[in-house]
């Protein structure tokens, strides 16, 4: 019997998968955030979903309880698939807000490919965030591959060969199985400043939605989250300009970067997955005690 569960079954033409998932992959929500707010500008309703009860250890990703009309209503950790039809388009969607699972984690990506052969999925689009030493003062940069070189022309990506030995997450092991079964696959990656704690970061779901805007025409009217971002930017700014130390590290990253009108600076691979969060965050940490001087340590 499948873990996947179908609320309703809509007629989709050749849909387009865009997922996201969150945990490991997910710096600051800004993937799941950017799939979040499509559902929600569309209004849309999960019409699948993938069973949690073999894929998670409820003690590490708990369920929360919530009051819904006065009655107590338990939420276990979500993936839902959600539908939208394209007007004036032979390609329709389906989004999936995933969690990434603890358990079984091929028979989790088999319902994922279940679902792609019960709606003849045409592409399967991954989105991720990263930590990366970049500066939270300049705009997101959004960076992505594509392993078909067709569909990386339509989304205006490089076709790329993956280098990455080491660690994967879901998105990976996912993103394998989606090239096995000859589906056409790309991935968008955000990369977020490893200082900055604040979560979600609309920030970086703006930088993503944008470029898939431009790269499927949605046609989202991103305005709120043009909001959202502007008011994080200022209180982000106001969190650094409180810490001295964090201060001075993210004028050293600043003073790093070349200018917005120089050539970019080689980007972070979406194939080498996630750098190691725990390496970015080691080596704030060094720099603030090199700050400090000797009488920090002990």
């Amino acid at each position: 019997m499948s873990d996947l569960v179908f609320n309703e079954r809509p007629e989709l033409r050749r849909p387009i998968v865009i997922a996201a998932f969150s945990g490991w992959s997910d710096a600051g929500e800004a993937a799941t955030g950017a799939v979040r707010f499509m559902t929600r500008r569309w209004r849309t309703k999960p019409f699948a979903e993938i069973d949690a009860e073999n894929f998670y250890d409820f003690t590490q990703t708990r369920p929360r309880v919530r009051l819904e009309r006065g009655e107590r209503v338990i939420d276990w950790p979500a993936n839902h698939f959600f539908a939208r039809r394209r007007e004036g388009s032979d390609r329709d969607l389906i989004l999936l807000s995933g969690t990434e699972p603890h358990l079984s984690w091929r028979t989790y990506v088999e319902c994922v490919l279940e679902l792609c052969r019960e709606y003849d999925v045409s592409s399967f689009i991954t989105l991720g965030a990263l930590l990366a030493e970049v500066s939270h003062a300049r705009d997101v940069r959004v960076t992505g591959s594509a392993q078909e070189e067709a569909f990386g022309r339509e989304l205006g990506l490089d076709q790329q060969v993956g280098r990455y030995q080491g660690p994967t997450g879901i998105s990976g092991v996912l993103g394998q199985a989606i090239r096995d079964a000859g589906i056409p696959s790309a991935s968008f990656w955000a990369n977020i400043p490893f200082y900055v704690r604040r979560s979600p970061n609309p920030k970086g779901s703006l930088a993503v939605l944008e470029r898939l805007n431009g790269a499927l025409s949605l046609d989202l009217t991103l305005h709120d989250l043009e909001v959202f971002a502007a008011r994080f930017d200022a209180q982000v700014a106001s969190d650094i300009a409180q810490n001295p130390e964090i201060a001075e590290y993210a004028r050293r990253i600043e003073s790093q970067l070349p200018d917005d009108d120089d050539e970019d600076p080689e980007p972070v691979r979406p194939q080498e997955e996630l750098p190691d969060a725990q390496t970015m965050v080691d080596e704030l940490e060094r720099y603030l005690r090199e700050q400090r001087g000797p009488e920090s340590n002990g």
